[in-house]
């Protein structure tokens, strides 16, 4: 019997080693899960909304006057001893400051982009048509049908007398101030003292004239006819007369020395 039983382990001993042992698990600590922190989950409707605390204003106004915290520089106007054209600058770059921001800025914008736009568009058509805008905008002057407007002129086959005259009656200050420089140049060959040519230009007699004691009158002359008829300074009836005084002043000098 005993012999049997011993078998049967001996055989038996292959599939009990087979089988798995269970883990063994931890005992719980009371006294730990007693001490552990327990959470509740609220549901979404029951969360208290989180608490705004706005900063006092005394405290945003002491930020905001810190330079730490501007941004943008500020704008300085011009004082009181500035001279008028920089505070017409400051006032022009403030006006299209607010032209170009606020609220109504895209209008505003585009109403002036479009006027900017007219403007350039007829400018051009009235270069390429070749108009005169003073004619459109107000009357013209008479036109002088003179050869030497405006081709070179031979100083001894004018009448400048005529000539000055025509000019001067029919308001044409520029072509008079022309004639009257002709005349002063034609009174200096005269007297010998410089040799004209067609081709020379101003300057050259006023070379010829250095180191005599008519040079700087006839500078002023000089410098006086270049405004007129090449920069197209604007002459009055009113300014004529004292370049035609000048001129005369000077010429009847020259033939009074000469005699």
């Amino acid at each position: 019997m005993l012999a049997g039983a011993t078998v049967l382990l001996w055989l038996a001993a292959p599939a009990l080693a087979q089988q798995p042992v269970p883990p063994l698990l931890p005992v719980p600590d009371s006294a730990a899960s007693a001490d552990a922190p327990q959470y509740v989950r609220l549901r979404p409707e029951a969360a208290a909304p989180p608490a705004l605390r706005p900063p006092a204003a005394k405290r945003l106004r002491e930020l905001r006057g810190q330079r730490e915290f501007q941004y943008v520089e500020p704008e300085v106007a011009p004082s009181s001893g500035s001279s008028a054209w920089t505070r017409f600058w400051w006032q022009l770059m403030r006006w299209l400051e607010q032209l170009f921001s606020g609220p109504g800025y895209e209008n505003r914008g585009r109403y002036l982009v479009y006027a900017l736009f007219g403007a350039a568009f007829v400018y051009v058509v009235l270069r390429l048509l070749k108009l005169d805008l003073t004619s459109l905008f107000g009357r013209r002057g008479r036109t002088l049908p003179l050869p030497y407007e405006s081709a070179p002129e031979d100083i001894h086959g004018i009448d400048f007398d005529a000539a000055l005259a025509q000019a001067e009656e029919a308001g044409n200050h520029r072509l008079a101030v022309r004639l009257g420089y002709l005349l002063t140049l034609r009174h200096l060959t005269e007297q010998g003292l410089i040799r004209w040519q067609p081709d020379k230009t101003n300057q050259h007699y006023v070379q010829e004239l250095a180191g005599t004691s008519w040079v700087a009158s006839f500078r002023d002359l000089t410098r006086q006819f270049e405004y007129v008829w090449y920069g197209e300074v604007p002459l009055t009836a009113a300014d004529y007369p004292a370049l035609r005084a000048a001129r005369q002043e000077f010429i009847r000098t020259l033939t009074r020395r000469a005699a």
